[in-house]
Parts: C-alpha cells; structure tokens; sequence
C-alpha cells in the first residue's frame, strides 16, 4: 500500500507534468497556426523591416527585427496571403504567408530583387519562376504560369507587376489570363482588384474624380491637388533609393520640365512624389538632381495614403489628371507626353489669337 503522503506527492508530479504538456500543446498550437520566417541577409546588420499587406487577406502591420543580418520571426495569418517586406530604404520584396509556413530567406542587400526565399509553397514557386524567367518574361511566360498553378496568388502577383505595370500595352490579355484561375481563387481580393482596376482603366476618358489629398513640399509647406485646378496635372512617382526612377527623373521629366517652361505652356503642371522614408534624404536628393518642378514626401514609402489613393505597385510610375481632376491615364510614355504638350501648344496658340 503506497502511503498518504507519497500518493500525495505522486498526485502532485502528475499534476505538474500535466500542465507542462498542456503549456506545450498550447505553444506548440500557437506557433503551428503562425508563419515563421527566418533567414540571413548579408549587409543588413541590426534593423528592422516592416510587413504589410497587399490585399485585405493581411489587414495588419508587422514587423521582423534583424541583428547582424539574421532574423527568426512568427507572424500570425489567418489565411494565405501576399505581403510586401519594407526595408529602412522604402524598397520591397513579395512574401506569402500562411499558417505553419516556414519560410527561409537569404541573400544580400545589394541584390534585393534576387534574394532567395524558400518554403514548400508559393514562396518556392515565384523564387523559382524569377531564377527561370525575370530576364525574359513574357506574357506567354505568365499564361503558361497561371495556366500550370490556376491556385496559387503568385499568379496575380505576376500580373500585376509585368502585366499591369511594365507593359501596359498588353492589359488586354490580363481577362482571359484571370479566367484560368481556378473558382476560389476568383473570389480572392487580389483577382477583384484586378478586375476592378481593369474597368476603370478601360474608362480612363471618364476616370473617377481624385480625392482631396495634400502633402508637403520640398520647403515644408502643404501642397494640394486643389492648386492645381484648370490645369493639366502630371504627378510622377519616385524615389532616391530606386534608380530606375531617378533616371526617369533625369531623361524624361527634367526635359518636359524645360519645354514646359519654355514654351510658356499655362495649363499643364508637374508634381513628383516620393516614395522614401527619410524626408532629409528625398530633400538632398532633389536638390542635387536639381528637380525644379513640385516636389512632396510624407516619408511613408508604400505605406503613403496617396499610394493607396493611386494604386501604384512599381516604380517608377506616373498618373495624368484632367483640368477637372479626373484621371486620364497611367503610365505614360515619354512620346505620350510630348504629344499632350503639342496639343497644349496649338491650343493655347489659338486662344491667344481668339483675344
């Protein structure tokens, strides 16, 4: 017969060995139902990078902390979703999650746009597809992507960024492109979004009205798309960690910038906006490339509500509005705009003789 105080003490290791299993169960559970995402990035050192969401699948704001170059994070997820990663340089890089991902990330800060990201899900299969094709992507390329994976949100990725983005000319492939996703996938916000911006652009000769946004200047005074009332707006999107953009900046806008002011052309202004997180450094980096036109920088990167306002995914990027603030048209090209300051030219020519 085991006595009292031994059953007693027994009773209270059984208890105690419970409620460990319990406690692990629970930590297990709760890390099981997260995305853990883990990597090395060389020449990152001690930082922090923010992770948002680029659909309503990820509706909140985390973060990964890296010291020297390495990180190990759980983020929670309800569902699979595409986030973007923000580094302290405004630039960004794709990433789904999903519940017990585990993802592993590695490469350097010199080449971002190639860092390696690798799970047992989409992570793998865009990684894969950019090794293969980003050199020489075609809309072949993406068909035959979407066509192989009609489940998997990468494909609308793709389509946003090499269809809706970099070759506009092709949009009117991107319909009969969504129509192979398969039927859950066709309820996903990314493939309504999509869809949506589709008709609109379709409409662009009668885009909706802009909304009243304001930001500040190079001199830190507020600027509003209200003083541009009755003129042609340009609103160009930058920044100085992007170098396609800045580049832009130099061979396309600074030119249209001189023929503007030359030809003393009345009734079409330019506006750039930045896309950096650091005020100081947009500030110096417009001054030494001498950007004379309006310049504003809320120092929100992707994060800006005149972003989320224009639905701009890649730089560089520009939107034309109308006298009356209505969008015209996205993304225009550099013979676009010279024609647009042709038409203005001859218009304003014979105003002048009408008086």
């Amino acid at each position: 017969m085991v006595p009292k105080s031994k059953y007693i003490l027994m009773k209270k290791h059984w208890l105690i060995y419970l409620l460990v299993a319990l406690f692990c169960m629970a930590c297990g559970n709760e890390q099981g139902d997260r995305a853990r995402v883990s990597g090395t990035i060389t020449g990152l050192a001690d930082d922090t990078l923010i992770v948002y969401g680029a659909d309503l699948m990820f509706d909140h704001v985390d973060t990964i902390y890296v010291k020297k170059g390495k990180f190990d994070r759980y983020i929670s997820v309800d569902t699979t979703a595409q986030t973007w990663v923000m580094f302290k340089d405004g630039s960004r890089i794709p990433l789904f999650l999903s519940k017990r991902s585990n993802i592993k990330i590695k490469g350097d800060t010199t080449h971002l746009h190639r860092l390696q990201i690798e799970d047992k899900d989409n992570n793998h299969l865009l990684t894969q597809f950019l090794n293969e094709h980003d050199s020489t992507l075609t809309l072949a390329l993406v068909d035959s992507f979407v066509s192989q994976h009609p489940y998997s949100p990468v494909g609308f990725y793709l389509i946003n960024k090499y269809l809706l983005e970099t070759n506009p000319s092709e949009r009117k492939q991107i319909t009969p492109l969504l129509e192979k996703f398969d039927e859950e996938m066709k309820h996903h916000p990314q493939y309504l979004n999509i869809s949506e911006r589709l008709v609109q652009e379709a409409k662009a000769d009668t885009g909706h009205v802009v909304n009243y946004f304001r930001l500040k200047d190079i001199n830190n005074k507020w600027v509003s798309r209200n003083e541009f009332t009755k003129k042609w707006l340009l609103i160009n999107f930058w920044a100085s960690w992007n170098d396609e953009s800045k580049l832009q900046n130099s061979t396309l806008y600074k030119p249209l910038y001189k023929e503007i002011k030359k030809e003393k052309i009345e009734d079409f202004a330019m506006w750039g906006i930045s896309l950096d997180v650091d005020r100081e450094q947009w500030r110096k980096a417009a001054m030494k490339d001498t950007l004379e036109w309006t310049q504003s920088c809320d120092a929100k990167a992707w994060l800006s509500d005149v972003v989320k306002l224009f639905d701009i995914r890649n730089l560089p990027a520009n939107v034309l509005i109308t006298p009356n603030g209505r969008i015209k048209a996205y993304n225009l090209t550099k013979q676009q705009l010279e024609d647009k300051l042709k038409e203005l030219k001859e218009e304003q020519k014979e105003k002048k003789k009408k008086k």
